[in-house]
């Protein structure tokens, strides 16, 4: 009786085990673009010899479309307007991008809505990123060197940012110039990055400061041991 009950017990573990894995393996929207692949290749080679100010100005028409199309035609326009772009990018609503033609993007990366993104010194996003709501990437930095002129009319300075492979960037987030944030850490929302981050950290604060090695729990070392 007891070995039929455990029996019984181990098949019902098994099928939540089962459900658990296919709820953790269910495709996001952004996994449907392989369906359209030659439709959205298409709109590419239409859109081929349309000057880049009017894809510009379709960028920001295209937030008054519905969710999917919308998520669509800015894919395309990205990789128009992008120096490099790879494939399954979702772009949200309301996202301003600057200098497109200096951003090198991967794949399977996710910018949220009424995000700031300006690649004017440079900006490279690896695979797999994720970029939270109203989080601000900004490549550049104002100058305050000439006294005769106001500081918004100093020159500025860009320097470049790279966001490694598998980083998660939570909401209202501040990546500043010069950056370099390292494979698989995350950005606590609301911290503003103005040092590199190791690969593997839990950085938050203002300015962010490492908190943890991801997956370990363990104190990160102290800078310069």
């Amino acid at each position: 009786m007891r070995e039929r009950e455990r029996h019984r017990a181990g098949e019902w573990t098994g099928e939540r085990l089962e459900r658990s894995a296919v709820h953790k393996t269910k495709k996001r929207g952004r996994d449907q673009f392989g369906r359209f692949r030659g439709v959205l290749r298409l709109a590419e080679a239409v859109l081929k010899p349309v000057p880049r100010p009017l894809l510009q100005w379709m960028w920001v028409l295209s937030d008054w479309l519905p969710d999917l199309p919308g998520v669509a035609m800015r894919y395309v326009l990205l990789r128009r307007l992008a120096k490099r772009c790879g494939d399954n990018v979702l772009i949200g609503r309301s996202v301003e991008l600057r200098y497109p033609e200096r951003l090198v993007i991967g794949s399977n990366v996710s910018i949220h809505k009424q995000c700031y993104i300006d690649a004017y010194g440079g900006l490279i996003i690896e695979d797999e990123v994720s970029i939270a709501h109203q989080s601000s990437v900004v490549s550049f930095q104002h100058t305050w060197n000439d006294p005769s002129l106001p500081i918004r009319d100093n020159p500025v300075l860009g320097s470049a940012i790279r966001i490694g492979r598998d980083v998660w960037v939570g909401c209202g987030v501040r990546i500043l110039a010069g950056v370099e944030i390292g494979a698989r850490a995350v950005i606590a929302a609301g911290a503003v990055v103005n040092k590199p981050v190791a690969a593997g950290t839990l950085a938050a604060g203002v300015p962010a400061r490492p908190v943890k090695s991801i997956g370990t729990g363990a104190a990160p070392a102290p800078e310069g041991a």
